[in-house]
């Protein structure tokens, strides 16, 4: 016979002693190990680099004016936009030129209706010519009169083509690809000849200036790739050596470099780029991925694998190369393995996972 009993009920004093040991238990277990992506240290020839201020700059301005002068009717761009070679900026009024237009094509009308009379008259004179009823001179003075009225058509005709030309140059396009920097003018104004309405630069000529010391242009020449950082918009890129300006300050002791660097968006006139210039001939040099570079309080970090736990070294950046970072730090070998992924949740001392593949945020769905 079975004997049925209440259900076993646990006092909550047992509860939380249960959930007590458990937090226990997790805790003496730790967390699980981080999977990371790891790469080996490589040694590479390399300059030594510094950290240099640049600002970027627009090496190709050009102020937009108009070959003729009018009244400024629309303006097609604001300052800031991007404009394509060929897009129109400034419509000027042609009313007066239409009219003028309107005006000489009735005069060519009138003229066509007087040179018709004017062919009757030699097709007549040339006939009465042929039977000896009409003199030579009679002909010839009919067919001159022909020739100068198609002469006068056709210097109107020229006028006209020159006043289509005025139109055509009352609409002013951009000369380049570009960025609109600065509007000098505003709709309802009178453009002279010559005048700027637009400042525009070109963004296919995007540079950035920086003065370094006259004692390391002997390691800078034309040609030459350096890293530079756009701090503002945290972008980091490429450039070549486009220029070295051969005149040095005479109070600082510094001489300019322009450094070519594609345009991107977000780029503006005279912001800051921190650029790595070259200060001494090349040197041997650990290459690590710049993922691994781990900044903390102004230091940077790479961790490192020992007894399957992460190790926070410091380290000296002396040269960038690309996505590649040059070492300088004795302590580094070559084939040490170094965290390039998942770095960004490390601690030091903790347990980790090496797997291949690149390490998945936790909190991407």
């Amino acid at each position: 016979m079975r004997i049925l009993r209440p259900p076993f009920r646990l006092p909550i004093s047992g509860v939380l002693l249960l959930s007590l040991l458990s937090i226990t238990i997790a805790d003496a277990q730790g967390p699980p190990p981080a999977k990371v992506v790891v790469d080996q240290l490589k040694e590479a020839l390399l300059a030594p680099t510094s950290p240099m201020i640049g600002a970027l700059d627009f090496d190709t301005k050009a102020g937009i004016s108009a070959e003729i002068s009018g009244l400024i009717q629309r303006l097609a761009v604001r300052e800031g936009e991007r404009v394509r070679k060929g897009d129109p900026l400034v419509y000027l009024n042609t009313d007066f030129l239409a009219k003028d237009i309107e005006i000489l094509e009735k005069q060519v009308a009138q003229i066509e209706v007087r040179a018709q009379h004017k062919r009757k008259n030699v097709r007549r004179f040339e006939k009465l010519f042929q039977k000896n009823a009409a003199s030579e001179q009679a002909y010839d003075d009919v067919a001159f009169q022909l020739s100068e009225l198609l002469l006068e058509k056709e210097v109107i005709r020229k006028r006209i083509e020159r006043q289509d030309l005025q139109v055509a140059k009352s609409m002013i396009r951009a000369p380049f690809d570009g960025l609109v920097l600065e509007r000098h003018m505003s709709v309802g104004e009178w453009l002279d000849t010559g005048a700027p309405v637009y400042t525009i630069a070109a963004t296919a000529d995007m540079v950035v200036r920086v003065a370094v010391p006259e004692t390391v242009i002997r390691h800078v020449a034309a040609g030459q790739e350096v890293s530079l950082t756009i701090e503002a918009l945290d972008k980091a890129l490429q450039g070549t050596v486009d220029a070295i300006v051969p005149v040095a300050d005479v109070t600082s002791k510094t001489v300019q470099i322009k450094i070519a660097i594609p345009y991107a968006q977000g780029f503006i006139q005279n912001m800051s780029a921190i650029v790595h210039i070259p200060v001494r001939g090349e040197a041997t040099l650990k290459m690590v991925r710049r993922d691994a570079l781990v900044r903390h309080q102004g230091k940077i970090f790479i961790y490192t694998i020992e007894a399957q736990k992460a190790k926070l070294l410091p380290v000296t950046v002396a040269a960038y190369d690309g996505e590649m970072a040059g070492l300088s730090d004795p302590h580094l070998k070559p084939g040490m393995p170094v965290v390039v992924d998942g770095n960004e949740r490390l601690r030091p001392n903790q347990p980790v996972e090496i797997v291949k593949a690149p390490v998945q945020d936790s909190a991407t769905p």
